[in-house]
């Protein structure tokens, strides 16, 4: 589940598609570092594929070529959006997922890249019981009956009802 909220992204697609392309010529982890960005995913628990059963710690790292490192805020850039694309809305029913933390500072590896690292926890989502959900919904602001103007095309307006004819 959590990889499918990745893979949809465009931009964290194709450096996933970058580090497979990298392990499959051999560039890793002691050959020769392309000239390409990668991002590389690294799972302790359950099988990444579907809800996990239990907590699982996904480790994401970004890497860039160390010939690059003039603008390390790109490895930043990735992180970011790596952590938008887990925690949306979509997947929350099946499984819950934050970001427990992300370097500060980038590393460089023996194979001619820098990088930086996040740790995600994904866990089963906890289902909200219908009392719950009443409470929850309770502490909202309460609705004072009028839309907004401009919500929706609807003007509001208190001295008169909307025809339906």
């Amino acid at each position: 589940m959590a990889f499918d909220l990745i893979a949809r992204h465009a931009g964290l697609r194709a450096l996933l598609v970058n580090y497979a392309d990298r392990i499959e010529h051999g560039h890793a982890p002691d050959g020769p570092a392309t000239g390409a960005c990668f991002l590389a995913l690294q799972w302790i628990g359950d099988d990444p594929t579907c809800a996990p059963a239990e907590p699982q710690l996904l480790t994401a790292q970004a890497h860039m070529p160390r010939h690059r490192s003039i603008d390390p805020l790109f490895l930043d850039f990735v992180l970011e959006r790596l952590t938008a694309a887990l925690t949306v809305g979509a997947a929350r029913e099946l499984i819950a997922i934050r970001c427990l933390a992300t370097s500060r500072d980038f590393a460089e590896s023996d194979v001619g890249t820098i990088y930086k690292t996040s740790a995600f926890e994904i866990a089963p989502a906890t289902r909200q019981r219908t009392g719950e959900a009443v409470l929850e919904l309770e502490r909202l602001e309460p609705w004072t009956g009028g839309v907004h103007p401009g919500a929706c095309g609807v003007v509001r307006s208190s001295s008169a009802f909307m025809s339906m004819n």
